[in-house]
Parts: structure tokens; sequence; C-alpha cells
């Protein structure tokens, strides 16, 4: 073989491998870009979340590690927290509304840490004694906060942190651990929480009590999502897991079929993006996270995270980019077409 074919064959294999590498955006029609970040050993991605800009991304760590990402250059900047062998899992964190310098991080034995990225140290500390925090969300217009393990909601301003503060008991709410908390995108009063009891229960933070209930989803991550009147759960259970309900009747309209082989769906996140026609969700049956046309009950889209279970999500205020986690060692940056 001559050296002139021996290298056009050469250049010919590494495109090859090139193309094989890109293979997101060729399989998936829905996917434009793909990065992947890898954080080495820090014991699974826990939560994450974007920046209100699409500045910053956070993730929380198993081993007590925060990792913040920065999206416009796509660098990851050094760790806001250090992990360690013995550290407690950053079980949720959370940016303030409007503001891409703040965010909030809470850990396993109710320990939340309020951060500001232009200081690079925190500012605050609260403590939750006897509640293992598990979610937690701000109201659109950044006034309200409410923690989910035992459920609790706070009003807020951002450095008079908790004016004032209430606890929701099990006996008006939830019997069982809480692993959710989502807040009415429109209206501030209003959020909703699910977990292991098998209901998903609507809240008005004006009356300190369950308005609403819907029986049937099993969450067991972050698996409730709301746009306008349309409520996405993301259960884990084999079949039929992932559904849509009405706000204001809580009657079951829609399964949305998300293909499986034989070890079932079992959903731990599920998100609406760009509107209610295309959801996320994934979890431990498929270990991918599907992107799916409520419309035409099709997937235009798949990620995979190395076979582990997808256990974080978070979508852009746009819907254009995702952000995945799972109990390995990276996270993927997704922007869809």
């Amino acid at each position: 073989m001559s050296a002139g074919t021996r290298r056009r064959l050469e250049d010919a294999l590494n495109a090859g491998k090139e193309i094989e590498n890109n293979s997101d955006s060729v399989s998936n029609g829905g996917i434009q870009k793909s990065v992947e970040v890898d954080f080495g050993d820090v014991m699974g991605v826990y939560s994450v979340n974007f920046s209100f800009n699409q500045r910053y991304l956070v993730t929380g760590c198993g081993n007590g590690a925060i990792q913040v990402y920065e999206c416009t250059t796509g660098r990851k900047k050094r760790p806001l927290k250090h992990g360690s062998l013995y550290g407690l899992p950053i079980t949720s964190v959370k940016f303030f509304p409007f503001k891409d310098e703040q965010l909030i991080t809470a850990t396993a034995d109710g320990t939340m840490t309020c951060w500001d990225l232009e200081s690079w140290n925190f500012f605050k500390t609260l403590d939750e004694s006897h509640n293992e925090i598990s979610a937690m969300d701000f109201s659109h217009d950044g006034k309200v906060f409410g923690t989910a393990g035992k459920v609790r909601v706070d009003t807020n301003t951002f450095f008079f942190f908790f004016r004032r503060e209430f606890i929701l008991s099990p006996e008006s709410g939830h019997g069982r651990k809480v692993f959710a908390l989502k807040f009415h995108p429109f209206d501030d009063n209003i959020f909703l929480t699910g977990g292991w009891d098998r209901c998903i229960k609507v809240w008005d933070v004006r009356s300190d009590q369950v308005v609403r209930s819907i029986h049937g989803p099993y969450i067991c991550g972050d698996g409730i999502d709301i746009w306008e009147d349309s409520i996405l759960t993301a259960s884990w259970v084999a079949h039929d897991a992932l559904q849509i309900w009405d706000f204001k009747s809580g009657h079951l309209v829609e399964v949305i079929p998300f293909p499986h082989d034989e070890h079932g769906e079992f959903l731990y996140v599920g998100r609406f993006c760009s509107g209610s026609d295309i959801v996320a969700a994934g979890g431990s049956g498929t270990n991918d996270l599907k992107i799916i046309n409520r419309n035409v009950h099709k997937v235009i889209a798949s990620v995979e995270e190395g076979g582990k279970p997808i256990q974080a999500l978070d979508v852009s205020l746009d819907g254009n980019k995702l952000v995945i986690g799972s109990s390995g060692n990276c996270i993927k940056i997704v922007t869809l077409t």
C-alpha cells in the first residue's frame, strides 16, 4: 500500500470516528448539540439547575460537592464546594429567580446554604433540623420559597430570608416522604408536592392547607411539572408512568407512552419542554432520558448516561436546553433543535 493510499485511509477512519462521536445530532433528530462534562468521582449527580439567564448551571453531587458550569463559554468553573468521602449528598440546588449569581443548596441533613458566585462564598446558612430535604422551589416572583421532606414554605426577601414560616403537617397533607415540590408558574400562592404516598397535593400558602388531591402518581424524584393547566407526573412504576393531569379538576387527561423493555419504565424525573407538547422524562427502567412529542406519541430524541439511572433534570426557561444528571459522574448539556 502506498503512503498516499494509507494516508487517505487513515483520514477516512478518523472522519468516521468523528461522525460516531457526534452521533447524537445525527441519530436523534430533536438534538442539535450534546456536551458531556465529567466531574470525576463525585458519587453521582443528585440535582441540577440552570440560572435565570442561562449564564450558569449548578450541580449537586453525592459526595457533597457543588459544581458550577459556565454555559456561555462552555467552561467548568472551580467547585463551589469540594466533596469528600464522608460528604452528604446535595439533594437540591436552585438559583434565585431573576438572578444569575445567587443560589441556594440543600443537603440530606436539612442544612441550606445561600451562595454568591461573585464572591465565590456563602452569605447565609439555614438549618431545618429533623428534615431530610428532598426538593426546593421558588415561586415565580421569588417571594415564597418551599422545601420538601416534611413540607415547609417560607416567605422571604433575598437578605431577610425567612420572615415568616410554617410547617404543613402530615395530617393535612402527605403521610410519607415528599420528593418533589413545584410552584405554579403563574399563581405564586399555589404549589404542588408528591411523594411515596401515591398522591399529588395542591397547596395554597394563604390557607396553609391542601386545596386539592390527585391520587395515583408514585413520585420518587423530581417528577412533577406544570404548564398552564396541565400537570406532568413521572412515577416510579413499571407501566403508565408518564401522565398528564388537569390542574383544575385533578382528572387524568392522558397517559404518554414511554417505550421500554422487560425492565419497565420506573421514572424519577419529568419536565415540559417548549410548552406542553414536548416532554422529557427518565429514570431507572431504561436508564436514559427520552424526549417525547405528545401530539404523535413519538420519541424524537433520547440521551443515555452510560447505562446509569437518570436522577436529575432541568430545562432552561426558553425550553431549548436540558441538563441531565445520573448516578454516574457526568452531566450532559443538550441543545434541542
